[in-house]
C-alpha cells in the first residue's frame, strides 16, 4: 500500500510520484530493534513497579430474591393475612426496588452504622496503608450519632506513646491523653480506647492519620460505587456490586445495606398496621368512658329506686323486643364505626386509612361495603407505593405526582362511599325505629322506672358490642403485624472476589508490551513522514525521471583521495564502477566534458570530482580538473595545489593557458586547473569569449575534462558552464539532500537545460531497510557559504 503526491515536469515531462513503502518501513523497524526492545523492557518495568505499589480495588457481590407480582417473586403464604384485610396490598417491581436500594438515603444509614465516614491510614515506605478494623485503637463519637453532623473534613495524627497514654496531633498542637479518655476535638466529642490485647496487634507501625469526613459526601462516594441491576427481565432477582479497595469493608457496606433496605421494607410495611392500631386505641378509650358512664348510671338508678330484679312484664317486653333491639344496636354500631372513619378521613390525609372495621356479619351489609373496603384497598396500596417512591425521589417527580392525584380521587370517592353508607344505614334505623314505635307504646304502659332502665340497659348494651368488637379488630392487626416480613431475602451474601479487578495484571502488562512497541514504531513512522530529506534510491526515483548513474558509499578517512592506482576498496571498485557506467552516457570519442553539480553545498562534489578524474587516469587517460567553483573552491585545497594562478586569470587575460595547467601530484597523467583568486563576477567571467578558446585547447589535449561548478540550486554559474559540457552529473547526498531539490531537477532534465544529466548518489551507508541508510560527514568536511 502507497501514499503518493504527483509533480509533472515543465512541459509536460515524466511524471515523479512520492511514495510511502511499507516494506521499507517494516525494514526501518528491524534496523531499530534493540531501541524496540529497550522500550519494551522500560515499559514492563513500568508496569511492574505500577502493579506493586498500585493499591488493587476489589469486586464484591451479593444476590437479593425481591418479591415481584409480576413475576411470580412470591416469597410464600406468610402475609396472606395481610393481604386479606388490606394491610399489605402494594405491588412492589424489581426496577422500583432497585431505586431504592440504590438511594442515598440508604447508604447514609450504612455509612453511619458502619462509620465510615472515619478513616484510618498509616503511612509506609513507598505508599500510604488504608486500615479498616485492624487498628490498635477504637474511635468513636459520643454521642454515636453526632458524627452524621459533620460538615468538613477533619485530620489528625495519632501516635501511641505506651499501653496507658497517646499522642494525638490537631494542626501542629500536640496533646497527651490517657486511653479511653473522652476528647473535645473540632469534630466533635469522641472516645479513643486501645484495643491492644484484646485483638491482635498486626500494624508495626505507631503513627496513624485518621480522617474524619461528611457522611453525605461518603455516601455519595459509595453510592457512585454501587451497582444494582436485574439479572434479567424474566426474573425477579437483583445483582448487586460494590468495588472498594478493602474487600471486607466492601462486604461489610452490602450486608449492612441489605439488613438497612430489608429493615426500611418491613417498617414500611408496618406503617399501615400502626396507624389501624392506634385508630382503634382511640376508639376504645371513646367507647370505654362512654360504656362507665352508662354502667355507672345503671348502678346509680338500681341504687336510688331499690331495683334488684325486673319485673315479669318487663321480661316479657325485652324478649318480644330482643330481636329488634338487637338489630338497631348492629345498624346503630356500623354507623359510629361509619362516622369515625369519615372524622379520621377528613383529619388524616397522608396515613394509610384502617381498614375492614365494619360488622363481619354478612346480613347486616350494606349494599355499599364491598366498593368501599376495595377503594380502601387501593387506598392504602397508593399510600404505600407513594412513601416508598419518596425514599428514592422527590414529591415532584412525575410517578409521585400521579399517584398523589389518584390519592385524592380515591379520598373523595370514600368519602361519598361512606356518605352512602351512612345514609343506607339510617335508613335502616329508622326502619327499625318504625317497627319499635309499638313496643315503645306498650313500655309506655310499663312503670316508668322499668321503662328507664329498659333503655339504660339498650344503651350499655350497644356500648359493649362495640367495646368489643374493637378489641377483636385490635388483636387482628396486632398478629398479621407479628408476621411481617421484607418482601426480598437473600440469596448470596456479599462476598469479595479473590483477585482484584484492578489493577488487572495482565490487561497492563499487555498495556505495557503495547506501548512498549507502539512508542518506538510510532517514531519511527512520524521521522519517516518527516523526513524531507533523500534517503533511498526510490526516494530519487520517486521524484525525479533523471537516471543514476552511479552510487558512491560512505567515506570516513581524512585523505580526499580515496582512488589511487592500488586501491581496491569498496568505494574504489564503486568509483571504477562509475566510470565504467560514464561510457554508455558518452560513448562519441568527441565527448570529453563531465561537469558535475548538485543543489547546495555539503553534498560532496569535488571529492566526486577528484576521485573520479583519478579513476579515469589511472585506465591511462590523460585527465583534467576544472576547478569552476570560484565562490568557494576546494579541489585546490584538498590536493594541495597553489591556488594564487588560476582560471581567473586566464579569463581576464593575465596569463596564457600554460601558465594555470598544473599538475594534480597524485596521479602522472592527472592535472588540475585551480580557479584562482576568488573574482567578484564568477557568472561574468564564465561569458567570456576566452573561456571557448580555452575548452577548444583543452578538448585537443586531454582525453577527459571533469570540471567542479558551483551548486546550480543556489547559483548560475553551472547552467553557464553546461554549455561547454558534453554531459553532467548532478551529485545527491543521502539524508543531506531535500527532496524538494531533487523535484527540481527534473524540470532542468525535462527541459533538456542541460546536456545527458544524469545523478550520482553519494554517502550511501547500507543498512537494514534503508536502501541507503543514514551516512553523515567526510573527514575533510564541506565549508560553502551561499547563504542557502
Amino acid at each position: 500500500m502507497t501514499k503518493g503526491k504527483t509533480n509533472v515536469g515543465k512541459g509536460g515531462g515524466q511524471t515523479s510520484t512520492e511514495t510511502f513503502d511499507f516494506t521499507r518501513f517494516f525494514a526501518l523497524i528491524l534496523s531499530s530493534w534493540f531501541w524496540i526492545i529497550g522500550c519494551i523492557v522500560v515499559s514492563l518495568i513500568i508496569a511492574n513497579l505500577y502493579l506493586r505499589y498500585s493499591t488493587p480495588v476489589y469486586k464484591v457481590e451479593a444476590k437479593l430474591l425481591v418479591k415481584d407480582d409480576r413475576k411470580g417473586g412470591s416469597l410464600g403464604e406468610a402475609q396472606s393475612q395481610f393481604e386479606n384485610i388490606g394491610l399489605i396490598s402494594s405491588k412492589s417491581t424489581v426496577d422500583n426496588e432497585i431505586e431504592i436500594i440504590k438511594s442515598r438515603t440508604l447508604m447514609k444509614y450504612v455509612v453511619s452504622n458502619l462509620q465510615l465516614n472515619v478513616s484510618y491510614f498509616t503511612a509506609g515506605r513507598v505508599k500510604t496503608m488504608e486500615l479498616y478494623k485492624n487498628t490498635p485503637f477504637t474511635f468513636s463519637f459520643v454521642p454515636s450519632w453526632q458524627d452524621t453532623m459533620i460538615r468538613k473534613q477533619f485530620k489528625y495524627k495519632l501516635k501511641q506513646k505506651d499501653k496507658n497514654h497517646f499522642e494525638i496531633i490537631e494542626r501542629g498542637k500536640k496533646a497527651v491523653h490517657k486511653w479511653g479518655d473522652t476528647l473535645m476535638l473540632s469534630a466533635g466529642s469522641v472516645v479513643i480506647d486501645s484495643t491492644v490485647g484484646i485483638t491482635k496487634k498486626s500494624i508495626e507501625t505507631d503513627e496513624f492519620d485518621i480522617r474524619i469526613s461528611p457522611a453525605e459526601a461518603v455516601a455519595g462516594m459509595y453510592t457512585a460505587r454501587l451497582n444494582v441491576s436485574p439479572v434479567n427481565p424474566k426474573v425477579s432477582t437483583a445483582d448487586m456490586s460494590i468495588v472498594d479497595n478493602i474487600p471486607q469493608r466492601g462486604e461489610d457496606i452490602l450486608n449492612e445495606l441489605i439488613h438497612v433496605y430489608m429493615q426500611a421494607n418491613v417498617d414500611d410495611r408496618n406503617k399501615v398496621a400502626d396507624n389501624t392500631i392506634n385508630f382503634i386505641n382511640a376508639r376504645l378509650e371513646t367507647v370505654e368512658d362512654s360504656l362507665f358512664v352508662i354502667e355507672e348510671r345503671i348502678e346509680n338508678f338500681k341504687r336510688e329506686n331499690k331495683i334488684t330484679d325486673i319485673q315479669e312484664q318487663g321480661k316479657m317486653l325485652l324478649v318480644r323486643t330482643n330481636d329488634n333491639i338487637s338489630k338497631l344496636n348492629e345498624q346503630e354500631v356500623q354507623l359510629r364505626v361509619v362516622e369515625s372513619m369519615e372524622a379520621y378521613i377528613k383529619g388524616n390525609s397522608e396515613q394509610p386509612v384502617p381498614v375492614n372495621l365494619l360488622s363481619d356479619n354478612t346480613t347486616s351489609m350494606t349494599t355499599q361495603e364491598g366498593t368501599f373496603n376495595t377503594q380502601i384497598a387501593r387506598y392504602n396500596e397508593l399510600q404505600s407505593e407513594r412513601s416508598r417512591l419518596l425514599l428514592s425521589s422527590t414529591e415532584d417527580n412525575p410517578t409521585v405526582v400521579i399517584i398523589t392525584q389518584q390519592l385524592n380521587n380515591l379520598r373523595t370517592e370514600l368519602k361519598n362511599s361512606l356518605s352512602a353508607i351512612k345514609r343506607e344505614l339510617q335508613v335502616k334505623i329508622k326502619e327499625i325505629e318504625k317497627r319499635t314505635q309499638s313496643l315503645d307504646e306498650m313500655i309506655q304502659k310499663v312503670p316508668k322506672k322499668e321503662r328507664i332502665y329498659i333503655e339504660f340497659s339498650r344503651q350499655q348494651s350497644i356500648k359493649q358490642e362495640l367495646f368489643l368488637f374493637l378489641l377483636k379488630k385490635k388483636e387482628e392487626v396486632a398478629i398479621t403485624k407479628s408476621s411481617t416480613i421484607a418482601n426480598a431475602r437473600v440469596i448470596e451474601h456479599a462476598k469479595a472476589d479473590g483477585a482484584p479487578v484492578s489493577p488487572n495484571s495482565s490487561k497492563v502488562m499487555m498495556i505495557a508490551l503495547f506501548f512498549g512497541l507502539l512508542l518506538p514504531v510510532a517514531i519511527i513512522y512520524i521521522r519517516s513522514l518527516l523526513n524531507n530529506r533523500i534517503d533511498t534510491k526510490e526516494d530519487i526515483k520517486n521524484n525525479t525521471s533523471v537516471p543514476i548513474v552511479g552510487e558512491i558509499g560512505h567515506y570516513e578517512d581524512n585523505n580526499v583521495l580515496a582512488v589511487n592506482e592500488n586501491s581496491k576498496s569498496l568505494i574504489a571498485e564503486q568509483f571504477r564502477a562509475l566510470r565504467t557506467n560514464l561510457q554508455f552516457v558518452i560513448s562519441d570519442e568527441k565527448e570529453k566534458v563531465i561537469m558535475l553539480t548538485s543543489s547546495m553545498s555539503g553534498e560532496g562534489k569535488s571529492f566526486i570530482a577528484i576521485n573520479l578524474a583519478s579513476t579515469m587516469a589511472i585506465s591511462g587517460k590523460k585527465v583534467l580538473i576544472m576547478e569552476l567553483d570560484l565562490r568557494k573552491p576546494k579541489v585546490s585545497k584538498n590536493l594541495g595545489i597553489d591556488n594564487t594562478v588560476g582560471f581567473s586569470n586566464y579569463a581576464i587575460g593575465q596569463v596564457g593557458i600554460e601558465k594555470i595547467i598544473v599538475p594534480s601530484g597524485v596521479i602522472e597523467n592527472l592535472h588540475v586547473i585551480p580557479s584562482g583568486p576568488v573574482p567578484p563576477n564568477p557568472a561574468e567571467l564564465i561569458m567570456l569569449p576566452r573561456i571557448a578558446e580555452l575548452f577548444s585547447y583543452l578538448r585537443e589535449h586531454y582525453d577527459y575534462i571533469i570540471i567542479d561548478t558551483a551548486p546550480i540550486g543556489l547559483v548560475t554559474d553551472a547552467q553557464l558552464i553546461s554549455h561547454y559540457s558534453d554531459a553532467v552529473l548532478y551529485v545527491v547526498r543521502q539524508a543531506y539532500t531535500f527532496k524538494q531539490q531533487v523535484r527540481s531537477v527534473d524540470e532542468l532534465y525535462v527541459d533538456q537545460k542541460m546536456p545527458k544529466m544524469n545523478i550520482v548518489a553519494n554517502d550511501v551507508v547500507l543498512g537494514i531497510g534503508y536502501g541507503y541508510g543514514y551516512g553523515y560527514g567526510y573527514g575533510y568536511g564541506y565549508g560553502y557559504g551561499y547563504g542557502y
